[in-house]
């Protein structure tokens, strides 16, 4: 797929299932590898081990401009608004959560959900635009790693004991609240992976 052929996707990113308005341009969003590396004492040459990847920061800058007569809907300040507010609800709650978020230069390196890092001030160019920098914090949980010794076995029934099929230890998983947003984002990726 060529650039041209999808300029709205790579000039905006969609957050939740909200497009965000103006022009957007990504930086920082390099995947960086978590390398430990352990020096020899009194010899030359050390040894590395990898320790799995760290979540990815990386900024947005959303170029916005007064591009509309008010009889033609929101202009693009207006539309900024509601997103903003999208932004910072993953972390004025209680607890901070994740939104699904699509680009295809994000999808390349697995960016799939964000928690809001900071937003910047609102800078003015003085010809009716200004630009907004939104850092972008990835929502990468912990993953267990599979214990080798106690594992147990399945019942005739292959139900584990005392869980639901399919499920070891008994308790069904808690229904994903960001679904529906994941979908869609599923949608999108299978999208831009077509020739």
């Amino acid at each position: 797929m060529r650039p041209i052929d999808i300029d709205q996707d790579l000039s905006t990113i969609v957050l939740g299932t909200m497009r965000s308005p103006g022009l957007c341009v990504l930086s920082g969003h390099d995947r960086v590898k978590n390398w430990d590396v352990q020096k020899a004492k009194g010899q030359s040459g050390a040894s590395n081990s990898l320790n799995g990847d760290d979540p990815g920061t990386f900024k947005a800058t959303f170029f916005l401009a007064d591009d509309r007569a008010p009889e033609d809907g929101p202009s693009q300040f207006d539309v900024w608004e509601e997103f903003q507010r999208l932004i910072e609800s993953t972390t004025n709650g209680p607890a901070p959560f994740a939104l699904p978020i699509y680009h295809p230069d994000l999808a390349r390196n697995l960016f799939t959900e964000v928690s809001n890092g900071g937003v910047s001030g609102m800078l003015h160019d003085g010809k009716g635009g200004a630009s907004v920098v939104v850092t972008f914090k990835e929502y990468k949980p912990a993953k267990a790693k599979p214990t080798a010794k106690a594992q147990g076995k399945a019942s005739a029934g292959g139900v584990a004991p005392g869980g639901a099929p399919g499920v070891a230890g008994g308790a069904p998983p808690r229904p994903d609240p960001n679904a529906a947003a994941k979908a869609e984002l599923a949608a999108l990726l299978a999208e831009a992976r077509q020739p």
